[in-house]
């Protein structure tokens, strides 16, 4: 998968992926998708550009309600936030461009509202088809102290379980903000939404020029114990980081929507770097995973099973097969 990105105020994520297989990814307008098979795993992602910083006070000179001292609550904003995407779709759709644009904050600029039309229109048909719901709020509020306590980071996500185990979802990342009696969306901050939720290692390989790409960069159920698909047990290798000693970490995030327990023992995994094999390996997992639970484990990769030591990778690709039982 590749891990090339930049921040954007939505971050769609399209996936069709059974619980242990290979996977393929076709591009797509906004934001990145996925599709794993057992026969094998190609990436490609497309990234648009956010919205210009929005001006935190509305035409009327009103600024955005304060959650902390009007006890608006991380529920009220996944809540917020569902509604206030619904209502994009249904503009963008009907090309209601005036309402569309009324959605953002003040401050947003026309051309980059047409961008995010032209998105949210594929996001639109893309989720057409999913029927079910996992939503939360990452933080409360959000982590930015430049706005702080304005702002919530909200993850809505559709999908649909399959009759033979694999999910067909669509995510969404949203920043949003309470105006009045209704929400808005809001422009990312400099710093992304999801870094302080990052394994330490995977900050400390980043922070050190180090190999370092997390896949789903707009991911944010993995970040959550409770996030699972209901009815089907999925694994997403996600991050992938490179040691000091030149081994490699990968954050393996595992849900479990079964009804039992699942022991998961090892996985299968081919690491490649456009042409360039970086590794093929069975690595222990060794995790149980609670029925309706879910984990963001780390699978270790010794530095001599790493073929091309410590270059750097410029595209990288990961293809996994969990075992579990």
């Amino acid at each position: 998968m590749k891990g090339r990105y930049t921040a954007v105020l939505l971050a769609a994520l399209l996936a069709v992926m059974p619980a242990a297989a290979g996977a393929e990814e076709p591009e797509t307008i906004y934001g990145e998708s996925e599709t794993e098979s057992e026969a094998a795993e190609t990436k490609a992602a497309s990234r648009s550009a956010g919205v210009a910083e929005a001006e935190t006070e509305a035409e009327d000179g009103t600024k955005p309600r304060n959650p902390e001292v009007e006890g608006i609550l991380a529920e009220d904003a996944v809540m917020g936030a569902r509604t206030l995407y619904s209502k994009m779709k249904h503009y963008a759709e009907t090309t209601d461009n005036e309402r569309f644009s009324g959605c953002f904050e003040d401050g947003v600029d026309a051309a980059t509202i047409q961008n995010e039309l032209m998105a949210v229109e594929a996001a639109d048909e893309a989720t057409k088809d999913l029927t079910l719901h996992q939503d939360l709020c990452y933080f409360d509020p959000t982590e930015d102290k430049t706005q702080s306590p304005y702002y919530f980071g909200v993850g809505l996500t559709d999908y649909k379980v399959n009759d033979d185990g694999t999910v067909d979802w669509y995510s969404t990342l949203l920043r949003v903000a309470k105006y009045g009696d209704s929400w808005k969306a809001a422009a990312m901050p400099d710093d992304h939404l999801l870094t302080g939720k990052y394994p330490e290692g995977f900050a400390e390989a980043e922070n050190g020029g180090r190999n370092a790409v997390d896949l789903y960069p707009y991911f944010a159920l993995r970040f959550s114990d409770n996030a699972v698909f209901e009815g089907t047990f999925y694994s997403l290798v996600n991050m992938a980081w490179q040691n000091e000693d030149g081994s490699i970490s990968l954050a393996l995030w595992i849900a479990n929507g079964k009804e039992n327990d699942r022991w998961c023992d090892s996985i299968d995994l081919v690491l490649s770097d456009g042409d360039k094999n970086i590794t093929s390996v069975n690595a222990p997992v060794q995790q149980a995973v609670k029925a309706g639970s879910s984990v963001l484990c780390t699978v270790n990769i010794p530095a001599e099973n790493v073929k091309t030591g410590t270059d750097k990778w410029a595209d990288l690709t990961v293809s996994s097969n969990l075992l579990y039982q």
